[in-house]
């Protein structure tokens, strides 16, 4: 009765699971599955209960052992990377008694996470992976981390089995606390199965002699990259551990495919080949990312990266830097993708302009790749599914992708997406630096006596409407400039023109009658008309993180969130761009930010502003002086 109520109400819940919890709430349905798991546990004497823990690995392990476990009979296990109570309570109402296995992975995001998990699931066999710097913040250390994640080690019953990495101390240790018989897993010496001769250079896939109790046998896997050995290994031993032979194992993990988002080859009729690993981007693991391009055999290496994860206790920019600079040792092409894209572009390998790249948003980074691809070419993708959804690459290169959101936050792969066809996001902005030179415009020329000239761009709306808006601060400043150094404006069909010589230097003012978020291109056509590059340039606009009346200087770092000097960065490909930040920033906890920047200063405000800009002029003065004479002005090296 217990079953049929169990498989009933998992019925129910998968056809009316949305209304049932707007009913009664998450805690009250969550709270009923595990009631009824607690009643259908002990009724299940066949299956054998398998529990997976660890930082990393815990869901590949799984699937793993799913493919050895299937060798010989049929089971069941927890669905994706869903490992809270609630989802251990459905996975053991899915188990039949006529069931071999039930897999469940045990996650442990805080202290005591693992309690009522295993309470439920008491498994016979308890597989640890590897403990890392996941939830480090919610535990300290990772000796915590260790000591929550051993907890399912101690549970196990002396006629179980312990599965522990050898190569991991932290795991390792688990063994003295563990009543039951315990296989150790890795490449160390000290393994009880190891594995060696281990081979994975692309386009080949994984394979290695696996040695266990004086047997050794030839594993051929379907995956790319040697950083699988700890899961297939695990896999192995969990095999082992239900009685399994080292031979049968071994089949079974050669019928393994690759897992979605996870190190996934997928060709396109054009011949490029994408290797998706986009579930997730943490920094410990790009050492594999880069072992596996540096071993690999293609006619280039893209490698793709978008924001990175789990950084741990250094700084966001350091880890950034990091990647950046080991990239461009092991790619041909680097590509950011994300917020904090333009960060690394300080870091580019001198008189190489062409390794790295950089971009705001997915959509312009799918169309710059399109661009660039050629049959032979390997690109792999490493990102979030939640921040990135980097599948749309690969559906863009069939038009089989209409949704260019950068704010879904939906944690599925876009091509079950009911939404992917739905057309959203901008359209289609690819940087003039990445892809072409352009011709100078007319009446756009160095003139005699200019080589030295200095651009200054400030950016603002051109219509009538956002005059005197915090969103023109940009425009302001730069009229202010131009004032102050009676130089006459020239209005042309795309921008308004002051050029002089101010201090002795040459120097041309604009504002550019463009939209806002839209001035990268255009300003860079100018530059390039002017033979300017990125560090000829003075990019002057509004900023909100900078309190209303100040002005700030930067010679380099990221767009902190503005969309127009974004566009800037991105369209120069650079960030040696000069930058005079006018502060628009309120104390207004509740701010509405689009209509702020739009909307005129009030007279208390406007005169904050009006001062700022003498201060604004100032500062322009300084930055064209210094880069005259060689000195500061000039970006900073990294």
């Amino acid at each position: 009765m217990i079953a049929v109520a169990g498989k009933i109400y998992m019925r129910l819940l998968d056809a009316l699971g949305w209304r049932l919890r707007r009913v009664f709430g998450d805690h009250r349905i969550d709270r009923i599955l595990v009631g009824l798991a607690r009643l259908w546990r002990p009724l299940l004497t066949k299956p054998v209960f398998i529990g997976i823990t660890g930082s990393a690995g815990k869901s590949t392990t799984k699937e793993l052992l799913i493919g050895v476990l299937s060798y010989h009979g049929r089971g069941v296990a927890n669905p994706g990377t869903l490992n809270m109570v609630a989802e251990v309570a459905k996975t053991i109402l899915r188990a039949m008694p006529w069931h071999s296995f039930c897999i469940s992975e045990v996650g442990a995001h805080e202290p005591g996470a693992m309690d009522e998990p295993l309470t439920l699931l008491k498994p016979s066999v308890g597989i640890v992976t590897v403990i890392a710097d996941d939830h480090l913040s919610a535990y300290g250390s990772r000796g915590a981390i260790a000591q929550e994640k051993g907890k399912l080690i101690a549970a196990m019953p002396t006629t179980g089995t312990a599965v522990l990495n050898a190569d991991d101390a932290l795991v390792y240790g688990m063994a003295a606390s563990c009543a039951a018989k315990v296989i150790t897993y890795g490449t160390s010496s000290t393994a009880d199965l190891r594995a060696k001769d281990i081979r994975s250079a692309w386009p080949d896939r994984l394979s290695f002699v696996a040695t266990w109790s004086g047997q050794s046998v030839q594993v051929q896997t379907q995956l790319c990259g040697t950083h699988w050995i700890p899961a297939v290994l695990s896999a192995m031993g969990g095999g082992l551990a239900t009685g399994m032979s080292l031979v049968e194992c071994a089949l079974g993990i050669a019928g393994v495919a690759p897992f979605e988002g996870r190190m996934q080859p997928v060709t396109t009729l054009e011949g490029v080949t994408f290797i998706r690993d986009d579930v997730k981007a943490p920094l410990w693991g790009f050492d594999a990312t880069f072992d596996f391009l540096q071993n690999a055999t293609a006619k280039r290496k893209i490698l793709v990266i978008g924001e990175l994860s789990e950084i741990g206790n250094i700084k966001k920019a350091d880890a950034y830097r990091r990647v950046a600079v080991r990239a461009q040792t092991t790619a041909d092409i680097t590509i950011f993708v994300g917020p904090w894209a333009y960060s690394v572009l300080n870091f580019r390998v001198p008189g190489n302009s062409d390794a790295l790249h950089a971009f705001g948003r997915v959509r312009d980074a799918s169309a710059f790749i399109k661009s660039i691809a050629r049959a032979g070419d390997l690109v792999l993708l490493k990102g979030n599914v939640r921040q990135d959804h980097f599948m749309r690459i690969v559906l863009d290169r069939t038009g089989d992708i209409a949704c260019w959101r950068d704010d879904c936050q939906k944690m599925l792969f876009c091509d079950i997406c009911p939404e992917r066809m739905k057309p959203s996001g901008g359209p289609v902005r690819l940087p003039t630096a990445a892809t072409s030179k352009v011709a100078a415009q007319p009446g756009m020329t160095v003139a005699p006596g200019a080589e030295n000239l200095q651009l200054i761009i400030g950016l603002g709306n051109h219509r009538a409407e956002y005059m005197g808006t915090p969103h023109n601060a940009g425009f302001e400043a730069v009229d202010a400039f131009a004032m102050a150094y009676a130089l006459t404006w020239d209005e042309t069909p795309t921008a308004w023109i002051a050029r002089g010589n101010v201090e002795g230097i040459a120097v041309c003012a604009v504002k550019l009658r463009t939209d806002i978020n839209l001035t990268g291109g255009a300003m860079h056509d100018m530059a390039s008309s002017l033979s300017l590059g990125a560090a000829d340039c003075i990019l002057v606009y509004d900023d909100l993180a900078t309190p209303l009346g100040k002005v700030r200087t930067r010679t380099n770092g990221g767009a902190g969130g503005h969309r127009g000097a974004a566009s800037v960065f991105e369209a120069f490909q650079s960030n040696d761009i000069r930058r005079v930040k006018m502060g628009i920033g309120t104390a207004t906890s509740t701010l509405d930010r689009p209509t702020y920047v739009t909307t005129p200063f009030d007279n208390a405000s406007r005169d904050l502003a009006d001062a700022a800009l003498r201060v604004a002029v100032a500062h322009i003065t300084e930055l064209l002086i210094q880069r005259a004479k060689g000195g500061a002005g000039k970006p900073k090296a990294p």
